[in-house]
């Protein structure tokens, strides 16, 4: 299953304060990796192919402040280095940090004089929530320690593969008035992607959150937006697909494990202390 959601400037604070660290409660003041430990939970990392563009690499962990930056202003996520080089080459503040933002900033979009109301509430990155199928989500709560990994490695390659379907087969940058000009991104889509081991409930529900930067660039290199209709138009076969990739994986490692791992041990589920939707 697949779902999607828009996250708009400021939705970025919720997710700090919560989505990231397994939809916990983070107290004010503690750090996120600190969070992340205590509630059960890896570290984000990021994904896509769109990462080399602003220096990343797929695996990175996700530090708050490059979150921040990239999801929550539309900015590089090394903004803060970026600004400090061109202040120490004597720009003034305003261009030392236009340098740093990725397209349009988001304060020319919430400006009085932007016309179109839509435009004044921008969003900056898309939740997309990846849930292992039922079936396997039950066997996942009843496996043991070694044959849970399997499933969480199965759960790994198909968000991959689904979000990969994505980057080459919907994904559209837009621009000019209207977004009249649309055309495939240049490289690829830049992800956060958080895991998650239990439902807001305490129930036992493998998932995923991705976070999509809606930063892409466009064919001639500029950095543009991402068109939400193309991607919320095709959230649907998307989770098809993770779900069937999800289960061809399921099956490959099932077959090579024995019956026994596919239908899994009724053994207690292990408490992870994580928390999601």
């Amino acid at each position: 299953m697949l779902s999607a959601k828009k996250i708009g400037p400021g939705g970025w604070r919720y997710y700090f304060r919560s989505v990231m660290v397994g939809d916990g409660r983070r107290p004010a003041g503690k750090p996120l990796r600190a969070a992340q430990d205590e509630a059960g939970v890896p570290p984000g990392v990021w994904k896509g192919r769109g990462l080399a563009a602003v220096g990343l690499a797929a695996g990175d962990v996700v530090s708050e402040r490059q979150a921040e930056l990239l999801l929550g202003e539309g900015r590089h996520p090394d903004a803060d280095r970026i600004e400090r080089e061109h202040l120490a080459e004597g720009k003034s503040p305003a261009k030392a940090r236009r340098a740093t933002v990725l397209g349009r900033p988001i304060e020319h979009n919430q400006s009085p004089e932007t016309e179109d109301a839509k435009e004044r509430s921008p969003w900056l990155a898309l939740d997309l929530v990846f849930r292992a199928p039922s079936t396997a989500q039950i066997s996942w709560a009843l496996m043991d320690d070694e044959h849970r990994l399997v499933l969480e490695l199965c759960q790994d390659i198909a968000r991959d593969k689904a979000l990969a379907w994505l980057e080459d087969a919907v994904a559209q940058i837009r621009w000019g008035s209207g977004g009249k000009h649309r055309k495939p991104v240049k490289d690829g889509l830049i992800v956060a992607v958080f895991r998650h081991y239990e439902s807001r409930a305490g129930q036992p529900l493998l998932h995923d959150h991705g976070l999509v930067s809606i930063r892409a660039r466009r064919p001639d290199g500029k950095w543009g937006n991402l068109s939400a209709d193309s991607m919320l138009e095709n959230v649907v076969a998307a989770g098809t697909l993770y779900s069937l990739f999800f289960m061809e994986e399921v099956g490959v490692r099932a077959a090579r494990m024995g019956v026994g791992a596919a239908r899994g041990d009724a053994r207690p589920p292990a408490r992870h202390g994580g928390r999601g939707h």
